[in-house]
């Protein structure tokens, strides 16, 4: 039985290990560049298992739009429902803990004790798959997502109360009290096999019970007290009899524990997703679900677009803005200097992650495609090894990222090779987003190189593209605003004298 809270067929994913949440090659670089932790440690609030959960989906490899609108539908039932996410989160982690207990005191790995600690721990989880039930029960009418819908269904269909009585009676006779009854034959060599665990037979009392004639014959050997290597013996057989049963036993505990690890990590994003909605909204910021089309269909619309990693650390409203990019595979950004352009950058990175995940945005409104991945190429310290240039680091860089970027991909670009002359890096630039537009990929650069910008705007005809500019404004005061306009062939060098003397 598997939750399906992240995925619409549950076989897709299972936890924090499963195909559907496997980490992309630099995705730690990306979390890094866009400042996600600042986004997860909201989304934690102190809580390590919240905080996995959430960098895993997010840095995960982007899934289909079906399963975005999955994920959408139970978050929007989690923000009507809170309570819901929270108890099924903390319901799935005293499982575990009463699992990892059992575990603990267990020294050996004898089938006897692997048998009698999978028996603590299944009876451990019977009384929580009964409040599970509850919770089911409690919240099956009050929830419409296709995700939610399905885990009560199951999870009432597959726990009835004559389910788990049966699993009840069935622990109840695996518990041996240090008496085993087995039945065998003789094999090769005259060896045992074929051990059969019998019920014991209960001996009936009162007036009733059978007289001694009535006994069927049997021979009984019993080990004398001294006797090592009869004991060793002795132990063996009944370690022989009981693998079987302790093996299943195992199996059951573990399939039951994967069940609750699943239900932890797939609530524990929801739980940190309401942890996030809070921290924003209570800032007065706005949160939107956005719309996800299916990739190659070039949709790019926002509405009120801001940093939430920013407006974490901001008491008042972080600067928004506006893009309609619709149709275009490449945005250039252009203009003044510390005039929001790193922040844009970082905050469509930050969209197109939260949108894949299935979670709301910074915005107003947004409206994507699905994409295949997101990488960036952010500019970096020069290393500090002296083992080669910048630029021969950022064209390592780049390759890395050509290599593993697919036809639908998103690359957000943040001054990238500015370490060499004017022409050599626009030059260098202009033959990789050709090269990357050309294939499907969508580009977001930022930039001070005006050759590049130019010879962008100069080919829009060959391939559609979005030109945002950043101003300066009268006084060194900025409105970190961004809006739609040719590159300019200046380095705002006035601007930069004024911010010189005037700080």
């Amino acid at each position: 039985m598997r939750p399906g809270l992240l995925f619409a067929d549950p076989r897709e994913g299972s936890g924090a290990a499963a195909a559907g949440t496997e980490r992309p090659a630099g995705a730690e670089r990306v979390a890094e560049d866009l400042g996600l932790s600042v986004v997860i440690e909201a989304m934690a609030d102190g809580d390590a298992v919240l905080a996995e959960a959430a960098r895993t989906v997010l840095l995960s490899v982007p899934p289909h739009p079906a399963q975005v609108a999955h994920r959408q539908g139970v978050l929007a039932d989690c923000l009507r429902e809170p309570q819901l996410g929270r108890e099924l989160y903390e319901l799935a982690g005293r499982a575990l803990d009463a699992e990892s207990r059992a575990a603990r005191a267990v020294f050996f790995d004898t089938p006897e004790t692997l048998l009698n600690r999978s028996i603590v721990t299944l009876t451990s989880f019977v009384p929580l798959l009964r409040e599970l039930r509850a919770v089911a029960e409690r919240y099956r009418q009050r929830v419409t997502s296709a995700g939610l819908r399905q885990f009560f269904a199951t999870v009432e269909g597959r726990l009835d109360e004559a389910y788990l009585n049966s699993v009840t009676e069935l622990l109840g006779h695996l518990k041996l009290g240090g008496n085993l009854v087995v039945s065998a034959r003789l094999g090769t060599g005259n060896q045992s096999a074929a051990f059969v665990i019998q019920r014991p037979q209960r001996q009936a009392r009162g007036l009733f019970r059978r007289s001694p004639g009535a006994k069927q014959p049997s021979a009984t050997y019993k080990v004398a007290y001294g006797d090592e290597a009869g004991h060793r013996a002795l132990s063996s057989l009944r370690d022989q009899a009981l693998a079987g049963l302790a093996d299943a036993a195992v199996r059951s505990a573990q399939h039951v524990s994967s069940f609750f690890s699943a239900l932890r990590f797939e609530s524990a994003f929801y739980v940190g997703c309401l942890h996030l909605h809070r921290a924003l909204t209570d800032r007065g910021a706005p949160v939107v679900l956005p719309v996800v089309h299916d990739p190659g269909s070039r949709h790019f619309t926002a509405r009120g677009l801001y940093d939430p990693g920013l407006q974490l650390r901001l008491d008042q409203p972080a600067v928004a803005n506006d893009v309609d990019a619709g149709g275009t595979s490449l945005i250039m950004v252009t203009g003044a200097n510390r005039g929001g352009k790193s922040t844009f950058l970082r905050s469509v990175g930050l969209a197109e992650l939260m949108a894949a995940a299935g979670m709301f945005v910074a915005a107003t409104a947004f409206t994507t495609s699905a994409r295949s991945g997101v990488h960036t190429h952010f500019t970096q310290d020069e290393d500090a090894t002296l083992t080669s240039g910048k630029l021969d680091e950022e064209l390592r860089r780049m390759s890395r990222l050509a290599d593993v970027m697919g036809p639908h991909s998103l690359l957000l670009c943040n001054e990238s090779f500015q370490s060499t002359n004017e022409r050599e890096g626009s030059d260098i630039a202009r033959h990789i987003v050709d090269a990357l537009t050309a294939a499907g990929a969508t580009v977001v650069f930022v930039t001070h190189l005006h050759e590049l910008a130019q010879h962008c705007y100069d080919e829009r005809d060959r391939y559609p593209a979005l030109f945002l500019r950043a101003e300066p404004e009268a006084g060194g005061h900025r409105s970190y605003r961004l809006h739609e306009a040719p590159p300019e062939a200046t380095s705002h060098g006035a601007d930069l004298w004024h911010r010189a003397h005037h700080p």
